[in-house]
């Protein structure tokens, strides 16, 4: 028995030192990434670069304050986010009703942390010391993973959430009809043609926006455009009715 119950407590021990999921907290989330295409959210200051949708959590992704506990090292590091119905206040003491804001409070979604939500930002001073200097946990949610939680219209959601393995999956997976939203970003052309496994038009249902940093020019085009402009052609329509968090 006395063997047992220590083989018992040294995987209890082997399970803690390898999991990175804490208790749920409470917070608060906003948006970013709608331009309407997503370029902000693909030069975030972890400096990963290109966000593809089908790679680790794809475009669900999020700035964490800079006044966060663990916002030291946190660049890569994944949180399980869901919304709450209820009352919040802003950085600066005004409450705000979100009393019926959620689509479903119980489900969630897995995001990972690729930027930072600054306190000090002097082209952005208002906004980012209403939500961003420590007065509650703090996420810039990406908008892909802000709309499967609530409408962009409320533009600012309390939350629960909790650090994970960036490989969970969440019990209830929050999502959206992937023609629910608008176009993202394609990658940049010279990144493209790398991806021969990749579905353009499940994730580009509706064509996409050219990668303007990337020198690629700027507006919207189809995905056989898009194609023919990297050099390899369209071959089929897209009109995907998969889902966000059904991957």
């Amino acid at each position: 028995m006395a063997a047992l119950t220590l083989l018992q407590l040294a995987v209890l021990l082997l399970a803690t030192a390898t999991s990175n999921v804490s208790a749920w907290r409470q917070g608060r989330a906003t948006f970013y990434g709608n331009e309407p295409w997503y370029w902000s959210i693909h030069h975030g200051s972890c400096g990963y670069g290109y966000q593809w949708p089908d790679q680790n959590t794809g475009w669900d992704i999020a700035a964490l304050s800079d006044q966060h506990p663990e916002y030291r090292g946190s660049c890569g590091g994944c949180y399980e986010i869901k919304c709450q119905s209820s009352d919040i206040k802003d950085g600066y003491g005004q409450n705000l009703n979100r009393n019926g804001a959620c689509r479903d409070g119980s489900s969630s979604v897995i995001v990972r942390t690729t930027d930072t939500c600054p306190c000090q930002y002097q082209n952005n001073y208002y906004s980012n010391k209403r939500w961003c200097c420590g007065d509650i946990d703090h996420f810039d949610m990406s908008v892909w993973a802000f709309q499967k939680l609530t409408d962009m219209k409320w533009g600012v959601i309390p939350i629960q959430y909790r650090r994970v393995d960036c490989g969970q999956q969440p019990d209830n997976k929050a999502h959206l009809n992937y023609d629910q939203m608008f176009p993202g970003e394609f990658p940049p052309k010279s990144q493209a043609g790398n991806r021969g496994d990749f579905d353009w038009y499940k994730y580009f249902p509706k064509g996409g926006y050219l990668n303007s940093k990337a020198g690629d020019g700027s507006g919207m085009v189809s995905v056989d455009e898009f194609l023919r402009m990297t050099g390899r052609g369209g071959s089929r329509g897209g009109n995907s009715q998969a889902q966000f968090g059904k991957k």
